[in-house]
């Protein structure tokens, strides 16, 4: 009773506080301590020293008072409790409404909410990518309300398009069946997800007699193609094909082949890809075009492409023995005994556990209707896989070296029998002849680990390369003001242009370095910003007690930026360029690594627009999604519910990897730390002018060095491109 007592005075006090002086308007109540101090019954300015605060842990299950605490880590300035529970020109009756206001507890409401906000702009085929985006990803806990509370938004446009479908402009459906072909149509974009509406529990199920046309679906997509116009491409296509690539096509036909498509960035693998695909396409062949799923972005390069993980279902935890989710009667396995071709790309950043998944999962899907298939190489089928072993290697969670090459596909047993095709002649950078090859001859030698280097005195190697002067910018101590007026010249005139932050990027290895020039370029451009807050919360499955959230109070988890999360708090602008964490909806261009321009800042949805990719153009709708982290840093699973997005003036050089710019700032105020980082980010580039490095080398015996590390041994069985 007396700690009640005495912290209610010193919260009152800090109201009063707040009353009397302007300074601490600007402090929330769990940061009043870092400037003030409390003694002798009040709150008096902090002279010297330095403290930081706790408040006393309170129980979700003391309702109001929970939600007062949650309240008083963020709300600044309050002169009274009318003022905590104000948001805006809002006040809210209690704690819990505000809370729930400001974006800060987990329940159905939200998603409720996002759906009538978004149907105030959205088109109806919009609503249904948002609500399948929502049921599987936002961890929605009553399905079937959702569902009947937008089913009308979801089902409006259903009438028109069968009217335009059958021809009949006075077309009068049923409610039975708009609501089936509603449900079919959520079915088929979940289908894209390898998921089908029989996978949501509570989800209500077309009825047969309400529709036609229920047959597979994925199959039919995919051969949904015009043959005479992939005809008409191909002939087009085969013209362009150089020598190495009319080879690779050639054999690509064959069947029981696994092929391996080796070529740095620009010899044109993409356009290959596309080439193989109009052509067997052209004849009514399936071919199923995937990409690595670590960037996402890759995918949406491919015709018709898809993130591995997603089209064949592969488990995101992966152990030696791992299948991929499959059912032996599923329409996803009939697909996969349909399919002709399987195309692979950027496979040397996927574990290779991932490639002996599908290999395991394709044997005994085929040998359901070909007993013989057992036997045979992921089933019998062709698989064409692609990439560059001098790019980023699998990500190994605490891997070392060793652990990390051993991971590569090059080290799986299916390895051996691949057949390796070699494509030598880039075409990405478009500068003259002499300077275009002076530049592919010193990348691949960085790639390959064959530059000249020198050690530090405790290297058993030498890591660190000189980078020439005509790719040197700034050496020495950096500011970031001058990479970014290089990189990003008149930069507030041109950052209404989409072109020109399309083309551009500043690249660094560490993700507070990228935090720090975006939030300083955020700065930069005018405009209001709308501040998103997440959600947090400790996964009880991963402690052992309940007696352990007292540990984690809600301000220590908002203060974690932990690998692959957004931050807790978002601030985003209209026209800010953003890229998307995760892979939410491949078949409409959002995937890890996609590069948007926001548009609208709603309270719960963000609308942006895709500037990179085959949907360019097209507006999409993001909402808040549940994401988790089981970050080592951390002893707990954190899950944050969050919009998956952050600024991209700047991005990390793993987040980079498939994204082709004019205008690459390597920013190194620290040096790359794994392999294939350097090569990575110096093959980003499609002009040699447009290249410039920006490297802290206060050392005057490394002087315009910076560190390149290979794993050289991961090329131990890859012939040598020269």
């Amino acid at each position: 009773m007396e700690e009640k007592n005495s912290t209610e005075i010193m919260m009152t006090a800090w109201m009063a506080t707040n009353a009397n002086q302007p300074d601490a308007r600007t402090l929330s109540y769990a940061e009043f301590s870092t400037k003030y101090v409390w003694k002798e019954g009040g709150w008096h300015k902090r002279k010297q020293g330095k403290c930081i605060g706790r408040m006393v842990y309170v129980h979700s299950t003391a309702r109001e008072k929970y939600y007062l605490r949650v309240l008083l880590n963020i709300v600044k300035g309050a002169q009274s409790y009318k003022e905590i529970r104000t948001l805006g020109d809002v006040g809210y009756p209690i704690f819990k409404e505000a809370c729930y206001a400001h974006g800060l507890l987990n329940n159905d409401k939200e998603w409720h909410e996002a759906m009538s906000e978004a149907n105030k702009w959205a088109m109806p085929s919009q609503l249904k990518e948002l609500f399948v985006t929502m049921i599987l990803f936002c961890e929605v806990t009553d399905i079937t309300k959702l569902w009947k509370e937008s089913y009308g938004m979801l089902s409006e446009d259903i009438e028109r398009k069968k009217r335009r479908l059958f021809g009949d402009p006075n077309l009068e459906l049923s409610d039975a069946a708009k609501r089936s072909y509603t449900l079919l149509e959520i079915d088929k974009i979940l289908m894209r997800y390898g998921k089908r509406l029989s996978d949501i529990e509570s989800m209500p199920q077309p009825v047969e007699s309400d529709v036609h046309g229920m047959e597979n679906r994925l199959i039919r997509d995919e051969k949904k193609y015009d043959r005479k116009q992939l005809r008409d491409e191909w002939e087009e296509k085969v013209k362009l094909l150089n020598t190495e690539q009319k080879v690779i096509n050639a054999v690509s036909s064959k069947l029981q082949e696994l092929f391996f498509v080796y070529g740095h960035g620009g010899t044109r693998k993409t356009f290959l890809y596309g080439a193989i695909s109009v052509k067997l396409r052209s004849e009514g062949k399936i071919v199923l075009n995937v990409a690595s799923s670590v960037t996402g972005i890759a995918a949406l390069l491919l015709p018709g492409g898809r993130t591995a993980h997603s089209r064949f279902d592969i488990p995101i935890e992966l152990f030696d023995d791992s299948t991929c989710n499959v059912k032996q009667n599923s329409q996803l396995a009939e697909l996969l005994r349909e399919t002709s071709l399987i195309i692979w790309d950027e496979a040397p950043m996927d574990h290779r556990n991932a490639f002996e998944a599908l290999d395991r999962t394709m044997r005994d899907i085929v040998s359901y209707t070909d007993p013989d298939a057992s036997s045979k190489m992921f089933g019998g089928k062709v698989v064409l896989l692609g990439g560059d072993f001098r790019q980023v290697l699998p990500i190994v969670s605490k891997g070392k070296r060793q652990d990390i090459v051993q991971a590569s596909i090059s080290r799986s047993h299916i390895w051996k029998s691949c057949t390796v095709f070699l494509l030598r002649k880039s075409i990405r950078v478009t500068d003259s002849d002499g300077q275009r090859h002076r530049f592919n001859k010193w990348l691949l030698a960085m790639g390959d680990g064959r530059l000249e280097a020198k050690a530090e005195e405790h290297e058993d190697e030498g890591t660190w390369i000189k980078i020439p002067e005509e790719y040197t910018s700034m050496c020495g101590k950096l500011d970031i003001k001058q990479v970014v007026d290089e990189i990003y010249p008149s930069f507030v005139e041109g950052s209404k242009d989409d072109e020109y932050l399309r083309e551009r990027a500043i690249l660094t290895p560490l993700n507070e370095t990228a935090d720090t020039v975006n939030d300083y370029m955020t700065g930069q451009i005018p405009g209001k910003y709308k501040i998103y807050k997440s959600c947090d919360e400790v996964c009880a499955a991963s402690i052992n007690s309940e007696d352990q959230f007292s540990t984690y109070p809600i301000e220590y988890l908002n203060t974690l930026n932990l690998q692959g999360l957004p931050k807790h708090e978002l601030k985003h602008k209209v026209g800010m360029p953003v890229m998307l964490l995760r892979n939410i909806n491949p078949s409409q261009g959002l995937c890890n690594g996609t590069r948007l321009i926001v548009t609208r800042t709603g309270e719960y949805i963000v609308e942006a627009r895709i500037i990179t990719g085959s949907n360019v153009g097209k507006h999409v709708l993001i909402p808040r999604i549940m994401l988790t982290s089981t970050d080592p840093k951390v002893p707990f699973i954190l899950k944050r519910r969050q919009c998956p997005l952050k600024p991209c003036y700047a991005m990390t050089i793993n987040k980079s990897q498939g994204q082709s710019l004019t205008h690459v700032g390597v920013y190194l105020p620290k040096p790359v730390f794994s392999h294939g980082q350097l090569y990575g980010v110096a093959s980003r580039t499609t002009t040699t002018q447009g290249l410039r490095f920006f490297i802290d080398d206060i050392d005057q015996n490394f002087k315009g060095y910076t560190r390149n590390i290979v794993y050289k041994e991961v090329f131990s069985n890859l012939p040598v491109i020269e």
